[in-house]
């Protein structure tokens, strides 16, 4: 499994950039984005063999230690621009990608989010971590929150961006929309409707495109995988664990985002944590923004995991 996406990665790439990269209407040669692919991942590659299959990882900088749960159908590309910032900053970040998604191996059935989240301590054992700051965006937040939950003496603190709180009628809503058929097709239409789909819907047309091609070659990745992390985010009520964290939390929201309103219902239950609001954003901000993103969330580690003498 792991060998064939290693392969057919540079394949997919090849196949998505070449109708994308003239997406817009402009001809100049100006407008061309270029594309780097996995040129732009640094760190140090790592498998951990857990109970839900090997999982793959991305290791870079030295220092306090933050894990990165990205969100689906995403893989630890979503933060490769983050993490060298915070290794220039003397952090040390592990980005994991989720069973199913990216470089780990798939599941052989639906996981819960707390079936990922109790995949996680065999990523830190493996790294000799014992406590760490964790951070998720979107379903890596609930992954997260779940973690925080189910192992609280190893979260030092915690950032939720993009917590998937739900309603009862709002998780059966998301549970109801059919599955994208990612079927093939020979007019390769399969990859560039998948495109304007995140960049015209998801995004309103404020992503990046280079981040558009990231989200159309990890949903393409995932397979027929790629509904197991969303239907463990819709069918996870993330409640008792906000109502139970101990460990400092940081709630950043974007106001632009799908999931914005759900980070005034978790303030609402917790006023004690903190808050960081962006105005706009999309699902993309995190690999569009990187500095930014950083800035949020760098002080509130740093304050939260001093060194001890």
């Amino acid at each position: 499994m792991i060998e064939w996406r290693r392969k057919v990665m540079p394949m997919i790439a090849a196949a998505v950039l070449g109708p994308f990269v003239s997406i817009t209407d402009s001809a100049d040669a100006s407008d061309s984005v270029g594309w780097t692919g996995l040129q732009n991942v640094s760190g140090r590659k790592g498998y951990t063999d857990t109970p839900m299959g090997q999982m793959h990882y991305r290791v870079l900088g030295e220092g306090v230690p933050v894990l990165l749960l990205h969100q689906t159908p995403w893989f630890s590309v979503q933060y490769a621009k983050v993490q060298p910032l915070f290794a220039e900053r003397g952090l040390q970040t592990i980005a994991v990608d989720t069973p199913g998604f990216g470089f780990s191996d798939t599941p052989d059935k639906q996981p819960t989010i707390e079936d990922y989240a109790n995949n996680l301590p065999y990523i830190l054992d493996d790294l000799e971590i014992e406590k760490l700051a964790v951070a998720g965006f979107h379903t890596g937040a609930s992954i997260a929150a779940a973690f925080a939950h189910l192992h609280p003496g190893r979260a030092t603190c915690l950032i939720l961006d993009g917590a998937p709180l739900y309603t009862e009628e709002e998780r059966l809503q998301r549970l109801s929309v059919s599955t994208w058929d990612q079927s093939p097709r020979a007019d390769g239409s399969h990859l560039s409707d998948r495109f304007r789909f995140i960049r015209d819907r998801i995004t309103n047309n404020t992503a990046e495109l280079e981040s558009i091609n990231w989200s159309v070659l990890s949903f393409f990745m995932a397979g027929e995988a790629e509904h197991y992390g969303h239907v463990a985010a819709f069918t996870y009520d993330m409640k008792p664990a906000i109502r139970g964290f101990t460990m400092p939390t940081l709630i950043v929201s974007h106001t632009a985002d799908s999931l914005h309103m759900a980070a005034g219902r978790i303030m609402e239950m917790r006023p004690d944590f903190q808050y960081k609001e962006f105005r706009g954003g999309n699902s993309h901000v995190i690999y569009d923004n990187p500095g930014l993103w950083v800035e949020a969330v760098l002080p509130f580690v740093k304050l939260h995991n001093i060194p001890q003498p």
